[in-house]
């Protein structure tokens, strides 16, 4: 049967347990009939297939217990030990530009609407129409996922305001993510253990991805007394955090900042002011940064052998958004499975995977091109500060007949 040894749990395959039960049947009478075709031949091999379900269980429950290998509800039962709670996803986020009367005060949580999917998105903070007879505020969806925004879809006023006329958005939506998968969350677990230290930059990491609706976040640190490669002075720290409201990371940052050490803003600067969290007269001004973003523009030929759905580009498009955030296969396919990182390149030949991941399931269909960025090979550059976004609306697929 399995056992447990040093190197840890070892099934007992069923063939072996057929063989062994076998063994004591022919023990008792060397010419017993244990033909598949015979009631006792039938039991035998239903008898091997029984134990090794058992095995298999001892397995899984064998397994529960190591964060490496515990899956769905066990490994949340692992990872709250250490405070760590799955996400159950995070909304996406957008910049919008309200119109109207100068003067007019907009209340933070008034709601717009796509006009293409009715989607409602919810203004986040107080906003006031400047004397141009616009301003411009940060949005977030009311729902948590993948909410795609393209440019000029947000147009409708849900929350109507006397003097508010127009709204719109001029740049595409930051999508945000689905509920969180087990390597995502086995990955935030290991940051989040170190979450009640101080004096590291992975405590500081761990605080920042407790915040509720933070995607991904990096810390860089210059230790050193020269201005480093990324432009970082001396005895500084740079967080880019892409999700969370700026009030709720400078409190993650706050709490776990070091005496001494200097902030840089290396992307799209935030600073929060008199941020404190037990004392108020220990309070101190918060700069951090969000990533620059690059949209990813995806241009996908396929040449179809007929077996191909009519959906198909449909099918095309959500799978590579899947794979960007790395929601395309299951975490014991082994690779890409939390999706593009802050300051991590783009291969184009990565997005061969999602488009071939589609057509694979039906004849013959195959590729005929592919770019990202324009590009058709090597790596779409991306700097320390940024982080591919990947849209619905930039991606184009062609069918061929």
């Amino acid at each position: 049967m399995a056992e447990l040894t040093s190197t840890g749990y070892v099934l007992y395959p069923q063939n072996q347990w057929f063989d062994t039960e076998r063994a004591l049947y022919l023990a008792i009478d060397p010419k017993w009939n244990l033909d598949p075709s015979t009631p006792d031949g039938l039991k035998l091999a239903s008898d091997a297939e029984i134990w090794t379900n058992l095995d298999e269980l001892g397995q899984v429950a064998y397994n529960s217990k190591d964060p490496n290998k515990a899956k769905n509800v066990d490994l949340n039962i692992i990872c709250s030990l250490t405070g760590t709670i799955r996400s159950q996803g995070t909304p996406s986020n957008v910049e919008l530009t309200l119109g109207g009367v100068p003067g007019t005060v907009i209340i933070a949580g008034r709601q717009v609407e796509s006009r293409v999917d009715g989607s409602r998105w919810s203004i986040d903070t107080n906003a006031t129409i400047g004397g141009g007879g616009t301003v411009t505020v940060n949005a977030t969806c009311t729902v948590n996922g993948a909410t795609q925004a393209n440019i000029g879809t947000l147009t409708r006023i849900v929350n109507v305001v006397g003097g508010w006329q127009t709204v719109t958005n001029a740049s595409v939506a930051t999508p945000g993510t689905n509920r969180q998968n087990d390597a995502s969350l086995r990955l935030e677990r290991a940051k989040s253990v170190s979450r009640p230290g101080n004096a590291q930059v992975d405590n500081m990491l761990g605080e920042i991805f407790a915040v509720n609706g933070v995607r991904r976040a990096v810390i860089y640190e210059n230790d050193t007394d020269v201005t480093d490669a990324n432009g970082l002075p001396e005895h500084s720290i740079a967080p880019i955090v892409d999700g969370g409201t700026d009030a709720d990371v400078a409190l993650a940052i706050f709490r776990k900042k070091n005496p001494g050490c200097t902030f840089h803003a290396s992307g799209t600067l935030v600073t929060v002011l008199d941020v404190f969290d037990l004392y108020p007269s220990n309070k101190k001004d918060i700069t951090f940064s969000r990533p620059t973003y690059i949209d990813m523009i995806v241009v996908v030929t396929i040449q179809n052998d007929g077996s191909l759905p009519g959906n198909v580009a449909d099918l095309i498009s959500q799978a590579i958004l899947d794979y960007a955030a790395g929601d395309l296969v299951a975490v014991e396919c082994g690779f890409n499975a939390v999706g593009f990182d802050i300051g991590e390149e783009v291969p184009v030949s990565r997005i061969y995977t999602p488009v071939n991941q589609v057509i694979g399931q039906y004849g013959n269909s195959y590729v005929t091109g592919l770019t990202v960025n324009t590009l058709t090979g090597g790596q779409v550059p991306i700097a320390f500060n940024e982080l591919s976004r990947w849209t619905s609306g930039n991606i184009a697929v062609t069918i061929n007949a």
